[in-house]
């Protein structure tokens, strides 16, 4: 009878072709691996501490304009350039640049679904990168603050007047370097990837 063929493991241990085979369990694919060893509560710490702050900066910046220059103050607007650069109180009953104005619960839903949906898209990516998490949680922050001046006032209070361009607040800009930090963060992941392909 052949003798088993009995071959050296890393371990110092014998080990048999038969017993690898039924013993050694089989890897699960790389993907996995790096989900399941993820610190899931750290990352939704970051995001929500990140949101958390954006809204109570501009909840706290909203405050501040309704008592400075809100309705039933002598100005509603102080310029610190000119027409180039100043504070103006506006209610803004629709989404950027007037859109659907008037339409509050539409927008609110609106604001839930894209946010959910940028948690569902990027939730593989997420953990890995740093500035993806700081992205969503300026996206999130700026969408919850702008939420609660729907729900609660019937429109968003906008206060800073730059130009021509529409008024906006510290939610929009919150927003606005969310969605850009996103894109530049997923470019600059995806071009390493390719390199180290």
């Amino acid at each position: 009878m052949a003798s088993a063929l009995v071959l050296p493991s890393p371990d110092g241990h014998a080990v048999t072709p038969e017993s690898d085979l039924h013993l050694t369990p089989h890897p699960l694919p790389i993907e996995n691996q790096r989900i399941i060893g993820l610190d899931w509560p750290r990352v939704a710490a970051i995001i929500g501490v990140m949101a958390v702050v954006v809204v109570i900066l501009d909840q706290l910046a909203k405050g501040v304009v309704l008592a400075w220059i809100g309705p039933g103050q002598p100005h509603q607007r102080w310029e610190l350039a000119g027409s180039l650069l100043a504070f103006e109180y506006v209610e803004n009953t629709g989404a950027a640049f007037g859109i659907l104005a008037g339409r509050t619960w539409l927008l609110s839903m609106l604001a839930l679904v894209v946010g959910l949906a940028f948690l569902f898209a990027l939730r593989r990516e997420m953990p890995f990168s740093g500035g993806l998490r700081l992205s969503i949680g300026l996206v999130i922050g700026g969408g919850i603050g702008n939420l609660i001046d729907r729900l609660r006032l019937g429109f968003v209070i906008d206060y800073i007047a730059v130009g021509v361009w529409p008024k906006f607040n510290v939610a929009d800009s919150a927003i606005t370097i969310g969605l850009i930090l996103m894109a530049w963060t997923t470019l600059r992941d995806d071009t390493f990837q390719e390199k180290d392909s």
